[in-house]
């Protein structure tokens, strides 16, 4: 009797810790939706008030990722464990740390990034647990943010013919203070959106938005003037279709070109009836030196590549590419180059297996796959891509969509693991480095945000008239 009251305690406990679970994926889905449009009116900084709540949803999802690991079901607590490959990858970047110029740093970057792979674990465990309701969310989820920054679109534009004012770049942009970032949001939604459009069970008017909300998200990204979502599709596409054959993305990729093509006829169409920049009628300006050359990314490959030339094992350690002092970039705005630069070949070349691992493991999975899991892939695939030519894995708001769309893509291809009876080792350590990665990301986070003021005084003092530098706050050079 005594025993079967136990099981069915941590049966009821069970049931609430992943119901909570659910609950926090929401309000991660909140975090886009608010953080670029409204703001949470908390720092002044839009970067560094990203971050900050960024942060605070880490700490709260490993936090009930520990609750997880010690009173969830078997199968779920199995299915919250980092594969072994992983470790290796986090010990490579540890190594890296005790050896680089601030460890500190370094170490909250290795944090972070710990943190975030909790963020993937739980939601790929969600997605394989619950695969319908986990499908249905990120789809619906992602057209509430593209309708919500399409509709604040649609109100700078109005405001501006009202008032007469010229069509800039601020029309198009929400939350930020670089086009590139906007546009790396809108890149991953674009496959959701898309199969919303698609699906023939849903509403023929909710499907009609979804198209629109399309086309519209196009139509913005040609007033941003950003080049890295049209190169992420021209290399996502091919690869998707490589792995899974071109049947199974040919509706998504259709309908995504098709409002690409509507969104260009819309975006020539209102901007040569709207006054431009100048305040006469014509089109708006195009950013044609901009778009011919590479936008100072020279510059950063340049330094990363001596930077891997001179530490090819280590690396400069993890966040120390800001330690170059470079004006230009606090990241190289380029995945496997970071990597290398900053945690060594070795690191990279782990990373780089773990990666084609899980590739090859959901191709063995496509006939099990859930609905939504050849969306993730195309949206995990553009954003892989789009970072090698832009800083959108580093980025606050973006590098949280891509964590949660790695962890729907895992989720709907592999099923969950068989029950583990017991507590281990694996478990343990898993629970250790989760929290002891909680407590260095914000012992790091609290003095540093308060040292922005004098950190950003230098930089205008050494630089002046560039731009910050952002890469876990908005100034992100270390030395300063």
């Amino acid at each position: 009797m005594t025993t079967s009251i136990r099981a069915a305690g941590s049966d009821r406990l069970s049931s609430a810790t992943l119901t909570a679970a659910y609950y926090l994926l929401g309000a991660w889905a909140l975090y886009l939706l608010l953080a670029p449009t409204t703001g949470f009116s908390w720092i002044e900084s839009w970067h560094n008030e990203q971050r900050a709540v960024q942060i605070v949803l880490l700490v709260l999802t490993a936090l009930l990722t520990a609750v997880l690991t010690v009173f969830a079901r078997d199968e779920v607590r199995a299915r919250l464990q980092f594969p072994v490959w992983w470790w290796v990858f986090v010990a490579l970047g540890v190594v890296s740390a005790l050896a680089s110029q601030v460890p500190f740093a370094a170490f909250a970057e290795v944090a972070l990034f710990v943190l975030l792979s909790t963020l993937v674990t739980l939601t790929a465990t969600l997605t394989a647990w619950r695969p319908e309701r986990m499908t249905q969310a990120a789809r619906y989820g992602a057209l509430l943010i593209a309708g919500a920054h399409v509709l604040s679109v649609l109100v700078r534009y109005g405001a501006s013919l009202d008032v007469g004012k010229g069509m800039d770049l601020s029309v198009f942009m929400l939350g930020y203070a670089n086009p590139r970032f906007a546009s790396a949001l809108y890149a991953v939604l674009m496959p959701f959106v898309a199969a919303v459009a698609t699906d023939t069970r849903e509403r023929r008017l909710l499907r009609a938005v979804a198209f629109t909300a399309l086309c519209a998200l196009w139509t913005i990204n040609l007033g941003l003037g950003t080049r890295g979502i049209w190169f992420a599709y021209l290399v996502a596409v091919p690869l998707v279709s490589l792995v899974f054959g071109i049947r199974s993305i040919v509706r998504i990729v259709g309908v995504i070109a098709t409002a690409a093509a509507v969104g260009l006829a819309l975006f020539l169409t209102i901007t040569a009836a709207s006054p431009s920049e100048v305040g006469t009628s014509g089109s708006l300006a195009v950013p044609t030196e901009r778009l011919q050359s590479l936008t100072s990314r020279e510059v950063l490959w340049g330094l990363s590549w001596d930077a891997i030339t001179t530490n090819p094992l280590l690396g400069l350690g993890p966040m120390h590419f800001a330690a170059l002092q470079s004006h230009v970039g606090a990241h190289p705005h380029n995945w496997p180059l970071q990597m290398a630069s900053e945690w060594g070949l070795p690191a990279l070349a782990t990373l780089l297996f773990v990666l084609i691992r899980a590739l090859l493991r959901a191709r063995s999975g496509l006939l099990s796959e859930t609905p939504g899991g050849i969306n993730a892939a195309l949206a995990m695939a553009v954003a892989l891509a789009y970072g090698l030519v832009d800083g959108n894995l580093v980025m606050p708001v973006s590098q949280t969509a891509v964590a949660l769309i790695i962890g729907l893509t895992l989720g709907s291809f592999t099923a969950l693991p068989g029950p583990r009876q017991f507590f281990g080792w694996r478990e343990a350590a898993n629970l250790t480095l989760t929290i002891a990665s909680a407590v260095v990301i914000v012992s790091y986070s609290v003095p540093s945000l308060e040292d922005q003021a004098r950190t950003k005084l230098i930089f205008r003092t050494d630089y002046p008239g560039e731009w910050l530098t952002p890469r876990f706050w908005e100034q992100g050079l270390l030395f300063q």
